[in-house]
């Protein structure tokens, strides 16, 4: 016997399935986590579709009442950590009288809630990722055959761009003009760089660089739901990432051209 009303259910399973896929989540998880969110209330009858941009949810009571649900998702970023905390949650409607729930609470205002606290998560200060960056800019430019000075100048690079990707997010630009000035602007970075160091291999800065911006999650999760059978959003997230690819290719070989023309 369903615990609580369709359209209720229907809605905290969309909310699930929305965080899992806004935070980078594959789409056979979204749909995995909906199809456990609706029978941990008691719903058997459960169909759902996920892409990278929607999602689509149809639940059944065994009887006559059928509710469909439909929410669309414009925003994604990387966030493992709201997939890991709303999985752990999901699983705590299979324990025996919700263990974790208050006693003076339901088990479905225990989801509820904990649903809005996982949504409203507040991502790492932006020093904290700022740091991550410059971090990961300089290990891949060691990765790439860089000195120690080129690894410290690597990281410099990598802390401005990743500051910058905070305000350029803001601008009315799609992924492939975003990732083209973020390109751009780690060649002017290293290339300005290089005037004051004439000996540093420019070639590793930037790589290490534009490692920052590699969709390296959006392929794996392109090979991922490709292989479990989910082919369209297999293939969206493929495009998706080749997309990102060319624009970080479009951008950084565009600047090298305009800066070997103006300047020499």
């Amino acid at each position: 016997m369903p615990e609580i009303s369709l359209k209720m259910c229907s809605k905290l399973a969309l909310k699930a399935g929305s965080i899992i896929l806004e935070s980078g989540g594959a789409t056979n998880r979204v749909e995995l986590m909906m199809y456990k969110v609706c029978k941990g209330f008691g719903f058997e009858e459960i169909e759902s579709f996920v892409t990278p941009t929607g999602i689509f949810l149809s639940i059944g009571d065994g009887k006559n009442e059928l509710s469909t649900s439909i929410r669309r998702v414009e925003q994604r970023r990387i966030d493992l950590g709201k997939i890991t905390d709303l999985t752990r949650v999901v699983n705590t409607l299979y324990e025996d009288n919700c263990a974790k729930c208050p006693p003076e609470m339901t088990k479905y205002d225990y989801f509820r809630q904990e649903l809005e606290k996982i949504d409203t998560q507040q991502p790492y200060p932006s020093f904290v990722t700022n740091l991550c960056g410059a971090a990961t800019s300089g290990s891949f430019c060691l990765i790439f055959g860089g000195t120690g000075l080129e690894f410290a100048l690597a990281m410099i690079v990598g802390f401005i761009v990743s500051a910058s990707l905070k305000y350029i997010s803001l601008l009315p630009v799609n992924n492939f003009l975003l990732n083209a000035i973020a390109a751009s602007i780690i060649v002017i970075l290293s290339k300005t760089m290089q005037l004051g160091f004439q000996s540093i291999n420019l070639d590793t800065i930037i790589v290490g660089g534009i490692m920052i911006l590699v969709p390296g999650l959006s392929i794996t999760n392109a090979i991922r739901d490709t292989m479990s059978g989910d082919l369209v959003a297999g293939t969206a997230r493929g495009v998706e990432a080749l997309i990102i690819t060319v624009g970080i290719v479009a951008g950084s070989g565009a600047m090298l051209k305009l800066w070997e023309i103006i300047l020499g």
